[in-house]
């Protein structure tokens, strides 16, 4: 498997994108009477990315959250800083509960007239080692749960398509740091199972944001699996991800201080500010049917970043594997969901 670095991560595309302006991608216009459902919308991104769809004029934002106290305390703040009330909502999620992952999606089908977008910003970034769902959290989370919801609203999803004739689109924040775990992928002993293997903790551990990066490679690599089997020409339904690159957030509040100083360190030369980066959650939600699949930095369409490593066969066989690994999980969780997601 090659080691060549992936472009992103080279210091001078870095310096260069993260000092470039970023636009607002969606109009008022592309937002009336759309309604748009933001994971982890309290803080960081999710909280700039609904004051934004605020702001343009949507009919309803869904604010799901894992905290209602701190829900209501940014729906508090969106409502006075956007000078616009009654359009965002808090709704109860936590990502790495599968009950409650189910019990949200039975809430949209029961309450929503439709869904425009699907924005999952939600994440974990722990900085100690905890199970959840039989996994070792961050993956429960980032990977399996956050897939999870995707796979659950699809059908939902699809019903727009066919009642409204529009197009939904659903973004997975991602990372140029899951670019830097290539090496993880060596280590990780097949016979296993990749999500048994890496949820082993006498094997891994939680190392600043490598267990983040691995979890965004691993979330990338399932997806890319998953848009090959759910084509937009087939669904309706626009699947992207989208890397809004180092941003001034409470992603790393979790980890230890050597940890919190480099990020801080980072942050201070090259980082940009939370609303900034939530520009790029706008873009996902604007981008064309091409995007479909597509890794897109910067509001602007960097499938050319992809590393070979990801892209070739090789890579290829990475992605049915852990796609394979996760659904296998969902069928457990709720029986028929990946069918019903791929051929409803």
């Amino acid at each position: 498997m090659s080691s060549k670095k992936a472009p992103e991560l080279a210091p001078n595309n870095m310096f260069r994108y993260q000092y470039s302006t970023l636009p607002i991608s969606l109009t008022s216009t592309d937002c009336a009477g759309k309604i748009f459902i933001v994971t982890g919308a309290n803080s960081g991104l999710g909280f700039e990315c609904v004051k934004h769809l605020v702001t343009l004029g949507c009919k309803k934002i869904v604010m799901a959250v894992r905290s209602r106290q701190r829900g209501l305390d940014a729906l508090a703040l969106v409502e006075s800083e956007a000078g616009v009330k009654g359009v965002a909502e808090i709704w109860d999620l936590d990502v790495g509960n599968f009950d409650s992952v189910k019990s949200f999606v039975a809430k949209v089908e029961k309450e929503l007239e439709r869904v425009d977008g699907l924005i999952n910003n939600a994440a974990a970034a722990n900085g100690t080692w905890s199970v959840i769902q039989g996994m070792e959290s961050t993956i429960a989370v980032n990977v399996v749960g956050t897939i999870f919801l995707t796979v659950l609203l699809m059908p939902y999803l699809r019903k727009c398509v066919k009642q409204f004739g529009c197009t939904p689109r659903v973004s997975f924040l991602q990372s140029g740091l899951a670019w830097s775990r290539i090496d993880d992928l060596a280590k990780i002993d097949k016979t296993r199972g990749v999500l048994n293997d890496v949820s082993d903790s006498s094997k891994w551990s939680i190392d600043g944001v490598n267990r983040y990066s691995l979890s965004k490679l691993l979330q990338i690599l399932a997806i890319r699996r998953f848009v090959q089997l759910a084509p937009v020409e087939k669904t309706g339904v626009i699947v992207n991800f989208v890397n809004p690159g180092l941003c001034s957030t409470g992603l790393v509040r979790y980890h230890t201080l050597s940890t919190k100083l480099l990020t801080t360190a980072l942050r201070l030369v090259v980082g940009r500010s939370a609303e900034w980066g939530s520009r790029s959650l706008l873009f996902g939600m604007a981008a064309s049917e091409e995007s479909h699949g597509r890794y897109l930095s910067y509001c602007e369409d960097t499938e050319q970043w992809v590393p070979e490593w990801i892209s070739n066969s090789e890579g290829g066989w990475w992605a049915a594997a852990v796609w394979d690994e996760v659904a296998f999980q969902l069928e457990k969780t709720q029986p028929g969901c990946v069918d019903k997601a791929l051929n409803a």
